[in-house]
């Protein structure tokens, strides 16, 4: 049940233990991000305007999801550091509790979902798109549930270091999810809702073969489970996570206001934002599935007592490694990667202006995700709020708003505002990170 905590002190020994818990984690978020492009890509080849819909209601659905699952992050820092002490029924009583936070958020974000197509008439999008985003809100609502245990149960098999049930369930459900796209988009002609149904459809199978596959490595920790359903546990539990949702949505928000902005120059930004920010997150997925190794990582050396900061600064190369690859691609060949999306020329013409820059910004994504998992296995979990807020909403936002409709540089502006909020936001992350190994780490239990 109990796999020991190795120390290393050598670049190449710690590189294998950080990739060892990555690549599962990063295979997996890149199958997860898969339905997305797939979603994208099969109703992109039904116009500029489908694909806009989608895009807008993808934004207001995770705009909302992203706090919840922010806060079950919180079963990072507290199932990683209970396992590397030792303390088994911590372990259990985390998992519990996760699965029980998550059921319990499901229903607000259900509920919220049905205010789409106001909301974003209040925000100012283009009134062609509603009925369609707000359509696919309703619909996609349906897997809230799922997708909610799902992240809870994921999360928790992340922080143990056991990925292999994750990474099976989602080549499974990117499977189901192709087959759902083509029968119900093309097939019985629902377009924009037929997307939405397979989503849905498709948290559901992530959720449930990801528990059943994963029932006999969590059964030990289980025993006693109904010790860990007490209210002021779950309360603590929350308040541990909340500032992780925080940053989460602080970040998140940023991107789905520039896409938001988009939506004020008109359907062919929406639709080409919609491209590049696809192509930005599926190469961000990697980087993420670092930071997700560095939080287990780094919070199992803490529970055990070890030192972490060497194998903080490992993962921090890696990742800013790994997304110069992704710059490089995005910098020399956005023409191809457009045209894989979409053969409208309109849209092809802004997104081939659009990934010189988000190439740009890979380097500090990576570096800023992998950070923010270093600092939450070591338990620092509210100042990278801070600087999430000051990077993106005091000077990224405000900076891509005026570039692009004072000094007139449309879309690229938004995209230049985002990038120097990832490096202001990738520098104070860095910099916590060595304060903190100066320090030293927080252990945190909830309950």
């Amino acid at each position: 049940m109990h796999r020991p905590i190795p120390h290393h002190d050598t670049v190449r020994a710690e590189i294998g233990e950080v990739w060892g818990l990555a690549w599962p984690v990063s295979l997996g978020m890149l199958g997860l991000m898969g339905m997305s492009v797939v979603d994208t890509l099969m109703v992109g080849h039904l116009g500029a305007a489908p694909m806009a819909a989608v895009a807008l209601g993808t934004s207001w659905y995770f705009g909302l999801a992203v706090v919840a699952l922010g806060v079950l992050r919180a079963l990072d820092p507290v199932i990683a550091q209970a396992y590397g002490a030792r303390d088994h029924e911590a372990v259990g009583h985390g998992i519990v509790r996760g699965v029980v936070m998550a059921l319990l958020m499901a229903p607000v974000l259900m509920a919220l979902q049905s205010l789409a197509e106001p909301g974003l008439r209040l925000l100012g999008q283009p009134e062609v798109l509603l009925a369609d985003a707000g359509t696919w809100c309703r619909t996609a609502a349906w897997g809230v549930p799922g997708m909610m245990v799902f992240s809870a149960v994921r999360q928790a098999l992340q922080a143990l270091g056991l990925n292999r049930p994750v990474t099976k369930a989602i080549i499974v459900a990117n499977v189901l999810n192709l087959i759902g796209d083509a029968v119900l988009i093309y097939g019985f002609d629902l377009g924009p809702y037929g997307a939405a149904l397979a989503t849905a459809a498709s948290q559901y199978v992530l959720a449930g073969l990801t528990v059943w596959w994963s029932r006999e490595a969590l059964a030990p920790y289980l025993v006693g489970w109904r010790n860990a359903l007490s209210g002021p546990a779950l309360l603590a539990l929350f308040a541990i996570g909340l500032p992780l949702g925080v940053q989460m949505a602080m970040e998140a928000w940023a991107f789905h206001l520039a896409g938001l902005m988009m939506g004020w120059l008109g359907p062919t930004a929406v639709a080409a934002n919609a491209v590049v920010l696809n192509l930005a997150t599926l190469s961000f997925m990697i980087p993420m599935g670092i930071g997700a190794a560095a939080a287990t990582r780094v919070g199992n050396l803490i529970g055990a007592g070890l030192p972490w900061a060497f194998a903080g600064r490992i993962c921090l190369i890696l990742g800013g490694a790994i997304m110069g690859g992704s710059a490089l691609a995005f910098g020399l060949f956005p023409d191809l990667l457009a045209r894989a999306y979409t053969a409208d020329p309109a849209v092809i013409g802004v997104v081939v202006t659009l990934l010189p820059i988000a190439a740009a910004f890979q380097l500090f994504d990576g570096l800023q995700v992998v950070a923010f998992g270093v600092l939450r296995g070591a338990g620092d979990l509210r100042l990278p709020a801070l600087a999430n807020l000051l990077g993106y909403w005091a000077l990224g936002i405000p900076l891509g708003w005026w570039l692009a409709f004072r000094a007139g540089w449309g879309a690229p502006g938004i995209f230049a505002g985002l990038a120097v909020g990832l490096f202001t936001v990738a520098m104070l992350l860095v910099a916590r990170v060595g304060w903190m190994a100066r320090r030293g780490a927080v252990r945190l239990e909830a309950g």
